[in-house]
């Protein structure tokens, strides 16, 4: 890695709970420890950091004498509700020692894809930064209703850096970085399926994501500009070598053209669209190859329950989603729009407030987001 280290002012360290806790769930205090050394060297550095972890569920697991994950929803977020204050507990001892101050963040998916909410959790974690305290944040597990986490903790980690514009994204496992025929490889320009290849995911029984879902928050961080680094969280000295620009672990550098914000937060924000459109090959061809807005006419399907200024996935007759972006119209009115002509709109709906279904402005092209 080649950066400067005077480059870095605001960085996100994700860390994994295969790194803080043992495969039975008990913290490893000696690691966690070292971590807080770390953090306070960034601290001298002049350098803002915000801490993702994971390892609350682990710690659950250890208090209820849990040997295996659990399954079932209301389980795991037992497991969170116990193990978040124990886990907090630790990173405060810690911490504490290399006096540095911790604040707990606990975030929804729904807070980073509210606008308002959103807005609210940067500034919140501004005013602690420029208080000198270390944010550490986690999923608000026992409120998950769809999945126990933004996917996986490593999407969480993308989405904050972006959110408060960090220089750095450093993810902490317990591997050395993505391994090509058991070497590390040690820069990754092109995330492409060739290279998903070579990740599998984790085995761990008190953990989920693995290299997989570390790909796929390299491309939520290089789409906003942030270079992400995976590497080893119990390598001594890790976070220090990394911002010296010494060679460790996988760097994956930012994309040559960034999105936009607006389009950025169109492609990444919400993990699962509220809705499907299923457009014709026309459709298609005009919003992959012209630039255009997607339109009734196009339309041949709608696909779930959503409201008029709720993100939706635009997909061909094969099921391939094509774009992601805003729609104009809820999925009730689009039912009764579908394949008409824009003339034609207003005389069904008795009104229209919009011509297009999914203007260009708000809709990305899945291939720019890749």
């Amino acid at each position: 890695m080649s950066h400067p280290t005077t480059r870095f002012k605001r960085l996100v360290i994700k860390v994994g709970t295969s790194v803080l806790a043992e495969t039975t769930g008990t913290p490893r205090l000696n690691t966690l420890h070292a971590l807080a050394q770390q953090l306070a060297t960034c601290a001298r550095q002049s350098c803002e950091v915000v801490v993702v972890s994971s390892g609350a569920i682990a710690c659950g697991m250890a208090v209820l004498g849990l040997v295996r994950r659990p399954r079932e929803l209301a389980q795991l977020q037992a497991c969170a509700a116990i193990g978040q204050g124990q886990l907090m507990r630790l990173y405060s001892e810690a911490c504490g020692r290399c006096g540095l101050t911790v604040a707990q963040v606990l975030l929804t998916e729904a807070d980073l894809s509210n606008a308002g909410r959103c807005r609210n959790a940067r500034h919140t974690m501004e005013a602690l930064l420029k208080r000198q305290v270390v944010p550490i944040v986690n999923e608000n597990d026992t409120v998950a209703v769809d999945e126990i986490t933004f996917g996986d903790n490593d999407r969480l980690a993308a989405l904050v850096a972006s959110l408060i514009r960090a220089d750095l994204l450093i993810m902490l496992s317990d591997v050395d970085g993505l391994l090509r025929g058991g070497r590390v490889v040690a820069r990754l320009d092109d995330l492409n399926q060739t290279h998903d290849a070579l990740a599998k995911p984790t085995k761990r029984s008190t953990t989920k994501g693995g290299m997989l879902s570390k790909l796929s928050a390299a491309r939520i961080a290089r789409h906003a500009g942030i270079p992400m680094v995976i590497a080893n969280g119990h390598r001594e000295g890790v976070v220090p070598d990394i911002l010296a620009g010494r060679p460790i672990g996988t760097l994956i550098p930012p994309t040559a053209s960034r999105l936009t914000s607006r389009k950025w937060w169109i492609a990444f924000s919400v993990r699962k669209p509220h809705g499907t459109l299923v457009v014709d090959d026309g459709a298609a061809e005009a919003l992959l190859h012209r630039g255009t807005s997607l339109l009734a006419s196009g339309i041949q399907a709608v696909g779930g329950r959503f409201h008029a200024g709720d993100s939706v996935a635009i997909v061909t007759a094969r099921q391939e989603e094509i774009a992601r972006g805003i729609s104009g119209f809820s999925s009730s009115d689009l039912l009764r729009i579908r394949g008409l002509k824009t003339h034609e709109i207003a005389s069904v709906l008795g009104s229209a407030s919009a011509k297009e279904v999914v203007h260009r402005n708000q809709l990305v092209l899945m291939k720019d987001a890749a």
